[in-house]
């Protein structure tokens, strides 16, 4: 048998046990590399810098360093083997799967796709040792296969029926996480689209906005300038892009490089109405939004105090939707409040059902004395099969389920095809059938404010949050 084959059987056969890759690394002795061997993480790094964005390899690298905390740490000390663990190459498939259940799923900030994603950076860090004989198996292969198997990561969204989503929105208390749930939820626009839109990007017919601007000494985007009460949401461009550039009206300074891509299909970018909720709420978020008059771009949606304010990037405006630990306002901490221990109605005991099959998916709780059933749909629980969260991307599905034309039941509205999906959404127009409605739809004949502004105000839903709203263009306020 050729000393390939002994390694490759040694690694698979009781490793959990008997840490057989400390002792099979002396046979790859004079195999490997020696830097791969001595410092696999800094050699990694090294490696792969150049490959990847920095921020790309930074979130690899994190991964990796716990991962070889956590076996310094809490492997180490309970092992009584013969063989000592040093660091990452003395890893066995059993530390994997304890780091994954111990580590990544008891953490209630991380949903499944993260966890994959983690996981993935451990396989593919341990698959350069292995190409470098530096270790002999990969550890991470059978615990990231087991996880997928058990944990689905294209879930089907959740149903959500109006006045439960409602019901959510009304209970938010802080502007910032109130504007940024209500703006995907009324454009349906994705993640990326909403982190990379900056004041510049508004035109808000409002004394407080005319001050956040003057105050800011920004320059209005010319394709908004003339329409009051609209967002613009740019065109599609790729993570690691310089925005504004210098031929951009309005750009005082060298632009800035954008941590997140848009994927509008429109290049040149889309014009969104604001609605008189959606104009509350944006107002409500500028009179509590740091100031950023020592950056030469000002995002929208910003973090920070007194000494830094930047732009929020995707984990951080994931964690103050999501998170339990991060935010009050957040999913998590709506779905343990509102919990029920009893039955609303009757008083009766409850049972709650959360089933894997259900013609619906959601949480439900059902009265065992009235019969009644009450939904709690907006977060599922960790640990079901089927792990269906209210994530950002839901509000784009909500927005086009609740206005499409053969209406879902969630809204009474219609929002019209070729304004929901291209204008709105950002999407391509898939429906153009002749000559003159790829005319209309391509806009060289279109008026914003009959075309699109108004069959827009007619359909969009309205959450009630205010006693009071400060009317928009098309609903109220005169132009």
């Amino acid at each position: 048998m050729s000393e390939e084959q002994t390694l490759d059987d040694e690694s698979t056969d009781g490793d959990d046990l008997d840490r057989q890759q400390t002792r099979t690394r002396e046979h790859r002795l004079e195999q490997a590399d020696r830097a791969w061997r001595k410092n696999p993480i800094d050699t990694y790094r090294e490696t792969r810098s150049g490959d990847i964005t920095e921020a790309g390899l930074n979130r690899k690298m994190r991964v990796i360093q716990a991962f070889e905390r956590y076996l310094l740490d809490e492997v180490a000390p309970e092992h009584d083997g013969p063989h000592e663990i040093q660091g990452v190459r003395d890893a066995v498939t059993n530390d994997v799967e304890r780091f994954r259940d111990e580590c990544l799923k008891s953490d209630l900030d991380l949903n499944t796709n993260t966890i994959d994603s983690r996981l993935g950076y451990l396989r593919e860090f341990y698959q350069k040792l292995e190409e470098k004989n530096a270790i002999a198996g990969n550890p991470v292969r059978e615990p990231l296969a087991e996880f997928r198997q058990n944990n689905s990561r294209d879930p089907e969204r959740p149903y959500i029926p109006f006045a439960r989503m409602q019901y959510f929105l009304q209970w938010l208390d802080h502007p910032f996480t109130r504007a940024a749930w209500l703006l995907p939820l009324k454009s349906g626009i994705r993640k990326g689209e909403q982190i990379n839109t900056d004041l510049r990007c508004l035109n808000i017919a409002h004394p407080i906005f005319d001050e956040v601007i003057k105050q800011h000494d920004v320059k209005l985007d010319p394709r908004i300038r003339d329409k009051p009460d609209t967002i613009l949401i740019y065109g599609g461009f790729t993570k690691e892009t310089e925005m504004p550039n210098e031929d951009t009206p309005g750009f005082n300074g060298d632009g800035e490089i954008r941590n997140a891509g848009n994927k509008r299909k429109q290049g040149d970018g889309s014009i969104i109405p604001i609605d008189s909720e959606l104009k509350t709420a944006l107002i409500e978020w500028l009179l509590v939004r740091p100031p950023t008059y020592d950056l030469n771009v000002h995002p929208l949606f910003t973090l920070g105090g007194s000494e830094r304010v930047v732009r929020i990037v995707r984990d951080t405006m994931r964690r103050r939707m999501w998170s339990r630990s991060t935010s009050p306002d957040s999913i998590q901490n709506f779905s343990a409040e509102e919990s029920l221990d009893e039955c609303p109605d009757c008083g009766g005991a409850v049972i709650e059902e959360n089933l894997e099959s259900g013609e619906k998916t959601g949480r439900r709780f059902h009265c065992t004395n009235c019969d009644e059933t009450h939904w709690r749909s907006i977060h599922w629980k960790k640990g079901l099969i089927t792990e269906q969260k209210v994530t950002h991307h839901q509000c784009r599905h909500y927005f086009s389920s609740a206005h499409s034309p053969e209406n879902s039941g969630l809204h009474d509205g219609v929002i019209p095809d070729a304004i929901r999906k291209k204008q709105i959404r950002g999407d391509d127009n898939k429906q153009n059938e002749d000559t003159e409605d790829a005319v209309y739809v391509e806009g060289q004949y279109k008026n914003f404010e009959t075309d699109v502004r108004e069959p827009y105000l007619n359909g969009i839903y309205k959450f009630d949050l205010y006693d009071t709203v400060i009317p928009a263009v098309g609903e109220g306020w005169e132009q």
